[in-house]
Formats: structure tokens, sequence, C-alpha cells
């Protein structure tokens, strides 16, 4: 009696954990999009996009914002006494960097840079790669680059987005997700690959299901079960407009499903792009450009916050 009595006191202290832990992000039920933390996150005058947020407490949050002309940065915010801090360039932005992503265990922030890698020259004109640092005694660590079976530096002629990666995502630090238009291929789709504890396997294409011969997959989310792969795709014959945000199911066989378009609640005939979840899948974030003209880019996008059960995903699958 005592063990099953145990067992139930667990379970209520994880089920408490799970509610709790992203309590601060909002203090009243968000079933359509609203703006993530208005004059912190947003502030609707800057280009702001690609954002990642703790999943051990939720409460550090890295996200992209691109001031005019300025090359884009990493902000950094805290929660701390009940307030977030106002948003610094976080110490180990120092380039064009942008898209962060935190592993499973919150430990190593995996992010897209322009910053040459060493002993590398890139021939190209435009060149993103991913780099990571690592959370260690209460600071970020200097970044260092993944290795060139993830990073192929740009070759004489070869212009953006040849070879380009930037968002690098992973639900469980074994399998990791990522958009990028590989050497002499058409488009950009989404490829995965996965961390033998010592380096990356080399990319791995995924299905039609996701991928479609004759569209652009960008920019891949993953749930924190990694039942759940979220992804821009531009111009899709089921789109809504521009770019929009599309999400696929693993089925019972651990397949992906064919990706559905999240629907009107979440794109427009602006552009959307995914951004994060939290670890414990209360909450989605996406981005939306703004614009006065539909027809035309302004240079400012905002980061959106909605709960996840309004996306109602289940339904999309059924």
């Amino acid at each position: 009696m005592k063990k099953y009595t145990l067992i139930l006191m667990l379970a209520l202290v994880v089920s408490c954990q799970k509610t709790t832990m992203t309590a601060h992000l909002s203090d009243h039920d968000i079933l359509t999009p609203e703006l993530f933390l208005p004059h912190i996150v947003t502030n609707e005058i800057d280009q702001e996009f690609g954002m990642t947020i703790s999943p051990i407490d939720a409460k550090t949050i890295l996200f992209t914002r691109r001031i005019g002309d300025e090359k884009q940065r990493i902000y950094e915010t805290r929660y701390n006494n009940g307030q977030w801090n106002t948003p610094q360039i976080v110490s180990f932005s120092n380039d064009r960097d942008e898209s962060p992503h935190f592993s499973k265990d919150g430990r190593t922030v995996y992010f897209g840079s322009e910053r040459p890698i060493p002993n590398q020259t890139n021939l190209g004109g435009f060149d993103m790669n991913v780099w990571k640092t690592e959370w260690v005694n209460g600071a970020w660590t200097k970044p260092i680059p993944l290795s060139n079976t993830i990073n192929k530096v740009q070759i004489e002629g070869e212009n953006w987005p040849s070879s380009n990666v930037s968002h690098f995502v992973t639900s469980d630090d074994i399998t990791f997700y990522t958009g990028t238009q590989v050497r002499g291929t058409k488009g950009l789709d989404i490829y995965q690959t996965t961390y033998d504890g010592a380096d990356f396997k080399a990319l791995k294409k995924l299905s039609s299901a996701i991928n479609r011969e004759d569209k652009w997959e960008y920019a891949p989310i993953i749930s924190a079960d990694g039942n759940y792969l979220f992804t821009q795709i531009y111009n899709r014959e089921d789109g809504i407009g521009g770019d929009d945000i599309f999400v696929s199911k693993k089925d019972v066989e651990g397949k992906w499903m064919p990706s559905k378009n999240l629907g009107e609640l979440i794109n427009t005939n602006m552009n959307e792009c995914p951004a994060a979840m939290t670890s414990d899948g209360k909450y989605f974030f996406f981005t939306r450009d703004k614009k006065d003209n539909p027809e035309e880019y302004d240079g400012i996008s905002s980061i959106y916050i909605i709960e996840t059960q309004a996306l109602k995903l289940n339904e999309l699958f059924k």
C-alpha cells in the first residue's frame, strides 16, 4: 500500500511540475496568437525571430533580433524575482548570428552563424554554419563549429541557400533536424542526422511526407516528445499565402505522416515560421512578418505565443 501511495505522490509531483514550469509565461489562457512578451522580446519595430526557451525551467530565452540594416544577433533574457530582465546581446554572439536552439538537457545551444570557420575559407556569396556553445560554471563557453559532416563551407560560385545551415534542433540529443540546400540539389529541404557520441552522421533527406521536389522546406522545430515536426514551407498548393507553417506527426511505426497546414488560426497571407515549443508542450511560438503592404517585406517580424492545445494537432491527423 505504501508503495502505491509513493508512486501516486511522485506522479502528482511530476504533474505539478509540468503545470507550473511555464506558469510565469502567461497569467491567462492564450487560445489565439498573441505577441510574446511585448516590449521585452517583441518590440514591433525590429526583425525578431529564431528563439529558444530553456527546457529545464523556461526561465532563459534566447532569440534573434535584427535592428535596421545591422547584422542580426542573438539576445538573452532571464526571469528573476518575478520579472524578465532587459534583453542583451548574449556573450557568445559577436557576428551575424541567428536561430539558437537548446539541447534537451539545456546545457548546449546550437545556432547559425556567418563567422568564418578556422582554416576553411568561404569562397561563395553568403555562408551560414552551425556552431555550439555550452553553459559551464555560470557562463557560455567560446563557440565552436560543428564538423564538416554538417557544415559545408561554400565553394567558388555558390550562393545562398546552397550549403547554408542555421537551424539545428533535437528532442533527445541523438537525432537532429535541419533545413538546407545540399550542394547540387534544387531548393531547401529538411534533413536529419544522428549523433553517435563522437560525431554527427551524414545528413539524410526526409521522405516526401515532408519534402517536395518543387517546394522549399525550412526552419524545422521538433516537439519535446519527438512526435511532431513543424516546418516553414513556401507557396505550397495547400498554403494560405507566402510562407506557411506545416506540421507532420509520427505514426505508430515511427514514420512521418504527410505534413499538413496548421490552418488560418496561425497562417495568413503574410509569412509565418515556427520558432519554438516549451518542453512541457504547453506553448507554441512562431514568427510573423509585419507588412503595411502584403506584397512587400518591410524588414519587421514579431514572435507570437499560443497554447499548443489550440492548434488541435490530434484532429489534424485523425
